[in-house]
């Protein structure tokens, strides 16, 4: 990258320049001198893939907002590409210019659908360009003066194993993304032989949770990007180790950062954790915006059900998050929704329909059954998200009863 200015401050706004020629880049220059804030940072003299990463400049990096102009008549296939991957590095920070000498309809439309914001014709007009970055400007401007964004956090644990938390977390993310278009990050946070990815069809990735937890003093949208793997769907996953390793360990205080950051670039989080992590159970509850803990309606994973309700709502600020979840239910279980908020003193707030035998086919197929296919899991699962983009109103909490079922006696 050729840099054309230091910048000692962290710029309101960043604008560089990839694979454009000198009367381009000459007017970005005089275009960003005239915006308070604005920087030209430089250009690339290369299309960026996912095979062909740049370093990024601390100027880029670290600015409030970034424009890139990219020239698209070196290779529109390539610029295609270049627009989706900055994307990707960049998340919601980024504002894209779509530059060439002729740009036909079914091109600009896939212009736009790779993040292109606008599109100027050859040669740049400055007064165009300056207005461009100006309305982009103005916009960040805006949206500094606005509520910073905060992504929502759901975390899920089971009250025992077997009870299909990732199962669970792993359909609700996709009825975020496919049903509400929302931006979407899933945590598998399992320290070995997660199977998040392996229920979506995906390779593991390098790097892990616990890895990023431990870089969180560095963390950025390009060593973020480094952690993830991308269904098809748009769902985002970090996923766990697929091979045995040692439970990795983090502070609140680092759970914290992460989160937080993470926050800034998604709508919602979902991390499938366990309670068997002691330490990392606590930050993440303490972090979380709602707390999902998830049983079967049987003995064994009841009266697990129970002991963790009693001991998270040792705190007003952890019982107000939490959620109750009965997978596998069915009409005619033994234990009903209604005896389970009696004995385990605390309402539940979902009951998903046994699903077992298609889930274990598409767990076998490597693709989760599609949002549309009309089982009763899949409308419950849509009836669950709708209520979390909702926010929908939390039931009220169960009173304490004198007797429950006597094996939790």
């Amino acid at each position: 990258m050729s840099s054309h200015q230091p910048n000692p401050e962290p710029a309101t706004q960043a604008i560089f320049s990839i694979c454009a020629d000198a009367q381009v880049v000459d007017g970005a220059i005089l275009a960003t001198s005239q915006l308070p804030g604005a920087i030209f940072v430089g250009e690339f003299h290369d299309y960026i893939t996912v095979e062909k990463r740049p370093q990024f400049s601390p100027a880029l990096r670290n600015a409030a907002a970034c424009v890139a102009l990219i020239d698209f008549d070196r290779d529109a296939e390539l610029a295609l590409k270049t627009a989706e991957r900055l994307q990707q590095i960049f998340l919601r920070k980024l504002n894209i210019i779509a530059i060439g000498s002729h740009m036909d309809g079914p091109l600009l439309l896939r212009a736009m659908r790779c993040g292109c914001n606008e599109y100027l014709t050859k040669p740049v007009d400055t007064a165009d360009l300056r207005a461009s970055l100006g309305r982009f400007h103005n916009s960040q401007a805006v949206e500094s003066q606005s509520p910073a964004w905060r992504g929502r956090v759901l975390s899920f644990f089971g009250a025992k194993g077997g009870v299909g938390t990732t199962t669970l977390s792993v359909y609700l993310a996709m009825q975020l993304v496919r049903r509400h278009r929302k931006k979407v990050l899933l945590i598998d946070h399992q320290h070995e032989l997660g199977h998040a990815a392996l229920y979506l069809g995906l390779k593991n990735g390098q790097y892990h949770f616990g890895d990023l937890i431990r870089n969180a003093d560095r963390l950025d949208a390009d060593l973020l990007n480094g952690f993830i793997v991308r269904h098809i769907s748009g769902l985002e996953v970090i996923a766990s180790p697929d091979v045995c390793a040692p439970q990795h360990k983090g502070t609140s205080d680092d759970v914290d950062r992460v989160l937080g950051f993470l926050r800034q670039h998604y709508d919602y989080i979902l991390i499938d954790s366990s309670v068997r992590y002691q330490e990392a159970k606590i930050a993440i509850i303490e972090h979380a915006d709602e707390v999902y803990l998830v049983s079967t309606p049987d003995v064994a994973a009841l009266r697990d059900l129970a002991r963790h309700v009693e001991h998270i709502s040792l705190t007003d600020s952890s019982v107000g998050k939490l959620r109750v979840v009965v997978n596998r239910s069915t009409s005619n279980a033994a234990v009903t929704a209604e005896q389970i908020e009696k004995a385990v003193r605390f309402p539940v707030s979902i009951a998903v329909p046994n699903n077992y035998a298609e889930l274990v086919r598409a767990i076998n197929d490597g693709e989760p059954v599609p949002a549309q296919h009309r089982s009763e899991f899949n409308q419950q699962l849509a009836v669950w998200s709708n209520q979390i983009v909702n926010d929908g109103a939390r039931p009220e909490t169960v009173k304490p009863k004198k007797s429950g079922f006597a094996f939790w006696r």
